[in-house]
């Protein structure tokens, strides 16, 4: 009949219906709200990408024209600062990939004195007036052939001094090598660069045989590859494994021995 009241069962199933349906109402809400708010943070992610990307780029930029810009007002051109700043970089990179093998501090503060001495002879010799020299004392002889004798023999004699760690051939070969170079910067010297590019070529010297001079100290004795073993390898956590498989074995019926 028209008036008459829904039954249990039936109200039951209004009721569940009701309930699934406002359930389903709050999921597509939960749905929909989620997605805008990864929508939101896929944009703040995009954003915070290109902002640190950005900044990369500024830090690249003022550390690369701070190097030019400093080449350009010690050195008198853009081309020593990119020079000694790419070695600079470079020589770091050398540096610090030495440091994970076995250079320590003190070493790497000891090539770079002998460093420091090689750019401050390299540029003592390019910035002296070896026309003066020859005029003065040695008329006999040309400028050029001056200075190239005399480089040849300093940088000769540490080229030497660097190989004779690895044995006669390598000491020779360094002799040899810094001869060839300590002639040509004779003949550079004898043109007289002036103070400025003696100074560039001098800092250059000093980053090329810092990482130089490093990797000697690294490598005249070997690697310890026991000891990088060491650093790298979790051996005691190994060896404790090993222990704990073993007592285990023994606390087993059929691995006790009889």
């Amino acid at each position: 009949m028209p008036g008459e009241a829904p039954g249990l069962g039936e109200q039951f199933g209004r009721t569940r219906a009701a309930l699934l349906g406002l359930i389903r109402a709050h999921i597509d809400l939960a749905r929909a709200e989620f997605s805008e708010i990864a929508g939101q943070i896929k944009r703040a992610a995009a954003l915070g990408g290109a902002a640190l990307l950005l900044l990369f780029l500024a830090g690249m930029l003022v550390a690369i024209g701070s190097l030019l810009f400093l080449g350009e007002a010690i050195f008198g051109s853009i081309g020593w600062g990119l020079l000694d700043g790419a070695e600079l970089l470079v020589g770091g990179a050398a540096l610090l990939a030495m440091a994970i093998v076995d250079l320590s501090p003190s070493r790497a503060f000891r090539a770079l004195v002998v460093g420091i001495g090689v750019g401050l002879v390299v540029a003592g010799v390019l910035g002296f007036d070896w026309t003066w020299l020859d005029h003065r004392y040695l008329a006999t002889m040309p400028p050029f052939l001056v200075a190239a004798v005399a480089c040849a023999v300093l940088i000769g004699l540490l080229g030497l001094l660097l190989g004779s760690p690895f044995g006669r051939a390598a000491a020779s070969g360094g002799f040899v090598a810094g001869s060839v170079v300590g002639a040509m910067l004779g003949l550079l010297a004898s043109s007289g660069p002036g103070w400025r590019v003696a100074a560039a070529i001098g800092v250059a010297a000093l980053l090329l045989f810092w990482p130089i001079v490093a990797a000697v100290f690294v490598f005249r004795n070997g690697i310890d590859t026991a000891k990088l073993k060491k650093r790298f390898v979790p051996q005691q956590t190994i060896e404790t494994t090993k222990e704990t498989i073993e007592w285990v074995r023994e606390q087993m019926p059929l691995g006790r021995k009889s």
